[in-house]
């Protein structure tokens, strides 16, 4: 096999092995992912380089070729299998609560209760409660009543310390 088929195939290589470490830090939940995964990614492939360099200087025509030969290559492999890597790491929260009672009427004080939420991945760090009225409420629990019979749309939007959320979207009757 040539030389610089082996530099290439070897920085594809070297792709993947940055792309596994990187995942490694996330699911350490160590720091912010992306700059982890970007600074993984340059040091691995300088340490690719000065490896390569010492085992093929002089084996290449022109060592510049070293430091050029697939690098596009290092870094779209490695791009490609970090997002496959770490995308089971970086689940959405799953947003959940209960409403009590269960059947209210008008001027009820409705408890609305997302305690039981979960992220298996990070900290839910922002709980917010729209009930339609333009008036967001950041909260885990919160009491709420309506001055009118009717249905009602209630979103509750949970975010992690990532920065990702979901919203569960739920209807409910105020009966008279």
């Amino acid at each position: 096999m040539k030389t610089l088929n082996i530099i290439y195939w070897s920085r594809v290589g070297f792709g993947i092995l940055a792309a596994l470490v990187a995942t490694l830090l996330v699911n350490l939940k160590a720091g912010n992912p992306l700059l982890n995964g970007i600074t993984i990614a340059l040091a691995v492939y300088l340490i690719s380089y000065y490896l390569l360099k010492w085992k093929f200087t002089n084996k290449v025509e022109q060592p510049t070729k070293i430091l050029t030969m697939g690098i596009g290559a290092f870094f779209l492999t490695f791009v490609l299998c970090w997002v496959l890597f770490i995308t089971p790491f970086l689940a959405a929260p799953i947003p959940t609560f209960t409403i009590t009672p269960e059947n209210p009427t008008v001027g009820d004080a409705i408890t609305f209760d997302a305690v039981f939420n979960v992220d298996q991945d990070r900290n839910i760090t922002k709980y917010i409660w729209d009930f339609g009225d333009e008036n967001p409420v950041e909260a885990i629990t919160t009491n709420y009543s309506y001055d009118e019979a009717g249905n009602y749309t209630i979103i509750l939007t949970v975010v992690d310390d990532y920065g990702i959320s979901l919203s569960n979207v739920t209807t409910i009757t105020v009966a008279p």
